[in-house]
């Protein structure tokens, strides 16, 4: 079908039907995938992140890009018809063999280590939080962090100095970065408590801090945190084995689509319009920016309008397509020797290595694929899978998405949220990178080690120790 669309007159019918046959055969591979590994339904209740990755892909690459009917603009409007085309073939080929690495891949040896270490926890520590000081001291370390980050940088998310993101870099920003995430997890925390003992004390706990780290979020400029704060609050069910009433699914969508959205994007604007704001200008800017929204239309047509900007916002199959098109004819392909030697040069702290690059891959995207001039601070999403064919063509792109789906089986086998609240966790800690792969290949295998031990520092802080039978 998508053959026919590359040698025929309209190409445009041809990426209609190109994305619902991408959308489709992600379904596919899902269904063989969860059959394969043997998960409970379609693995998505249990948040096996394989599943949620070929859901994603099927929805962002596939689905949306439909939306490539309507006349592009900004850099989009760089990119011709005939590399979406070659883009959705690509992103087929890819997850058919991360699928297949997902299924069939040698995963255990790296199972058995991994294991041993969810085990020895589980072991240890209870499925129990300690003391109810427990979520509020991990909303306190999160909450430094960021203001250390912030006082430091001048940048609090989105908002404030962007120029800092690319060109400066400390010993300790990624430090703290790491240790800003104990915000979600706190939530996570006040969620665990409520779903073992439901109190007056703990329902106020969740909602205080659930409130805290969206208004902390819209602050910063960004969506994915209120995503984040759901997801804190939605997988510790999911451990609890509670079903979320669908009253509950269908406010937070509506929230998300009449608030969250039409803030994001007037709060964004103002932040870096005719002059960017700073922090401090920009925050205090928000809750008048909030009451417009909240006061504003309720129409059909304001969601009918964040439908189209979210659909917009998420398809991703633009970075793929940016890169073929312009890679190796115009931009010649990177050694692939980086992406092994990338990611552990990147776990050397830059305490011990001043002179480390900094890692500003988005940034330098934009100028090199996009054109865009320096002074534009702008970090492009390249994806696992177009940073992997980049750096060599069609080799490294199924030798690492081979290597992904056993990663992520192995990630899958021995996490199991309906069984462990640790594993609950460190699923909520890397579901927004793996599942929404908007990071080039370098940057999220760099990112991993640092997550995993938040994870195991949070779990024996959060924790109640086992008691040792007699």
């Amino acid at each position: 079908m998508l053959m026919m669309g590359l040698a025929g007159p309209q190409p445009t019918a041809a990426v209609i039907w190109g994305s619902i046959a991408l959308g489709a055969y992600c379904a596919g591979l899902l269904l063989i995938a969860v059959t394969a590994a043997g998960h409970d339904g379609l693995g998505l209740a249990s948040w096996k992140v394989g599943p949620w990755s070929l859901a994603w892909v099927g929805v962002t690459f596939g689905l949306v890009t439909v939306t490539w009917i309507s006349p592009q603009n900004g850099t989009s409007a760089q990119i011709v018809l005939l590399s979406v085309l070659r883009a959705l073939w690509l992103m087929a080929v890819a997850m058919t063999v991360f699928a297949a690495g997902y299924c069939i891949g040698p995963r255990k040896l790296a199972e058995r280590s991994a294991g041993r270490l969810t085990s020895a926890l589980r072991e240890r520590f209870s499925n129990d939080i300690r003391s109810p000081m427990v979520p509020w001291l991990l909303f306190a370390i999160g909450i430094v962090a960021q203001v250390v980050f912030t006082a430091t940088t001048g940048r609090f998310g989105y908002v404030g100095d962007a120029a800092s993101a690319s060109t400066t870099a400390s010993g300790y920003s990624q430090l703290l970065g790491t240790a800003s995430l104990c915000g979600p997890l706190s939530v996570a925390a006040a969620a665990v408590r409520l779903y073992r003992e439901t109190t007056v004390e703990t329902r106020i706990t969740l909602a205080v801090l659930f409130i805290a780290e969206i208004a902390i979020g819209a602050a910063s400029g960004g969506k994915q945190s209120y995503i984040v704060a759901i997801l804190a609050v939605l997988i510790p069910r999911a451990a609890a084995r509670r079903r979320l009433p669908p009253a509950v699914i269908i406010a937070a969508v509506l929230l998300f689509l009449l608030i969250v959205i039409p803030f994001n994007a007037m709060y964004r604007s103002d932040a870096r319009g005719t002059s960017t704001l700073s922090v401090g200008q920009a925050v205090a800017a928000a809750p008048s920016l909030l009451r417009e929204v909240i006061s504003g239309d309720r129409s059909p047509s304001v969601t009918g309008n964040s439908l189209v900007y979210l659909a917009q916002r998420v398809r991703e199959i633009d970075n793929i397509a940016i890169i073929v098109q312009r890679t190796p004819s115009q931009i010649p392909y990177s050694s692939p020797a980086q992406l092994a030697a990338a990611p552990v040069a990147d776990l050397i702290p830059r305490a011990l290595w001043p002179g480390k690059p900094i890692l500003a891959t988005g940034y330098e995207f934009s100028q090199q694929y996009y054109g865009l001039p320096p002074d534009v601070y702008t970090s492009s999403a390249i994806t696992p899978e177009g940073d992997l064919y980049r750096h060599g063509g069609w080799l490294p792109l199924v030798a690492g998405m081979f290597l992904f789906g056993c990663g992520i089986r192995v990630l899958d086998d021995v996490l199991n949220v309906r069984a462990s609240a640790h594993s609950a966790f460190l699923v909520i800690l890397m579901f927004p990178d793996l599942v929404k792969s908007e990071d080039d290949w370098i940057t999220l295998l760099a990112g991993v080690p640092g997550l995993i031990l938040l994870w195991v520092a949070v779990v024996m802080f959060s924790f109640a120790r086992r008691r040792r039978e007699a």
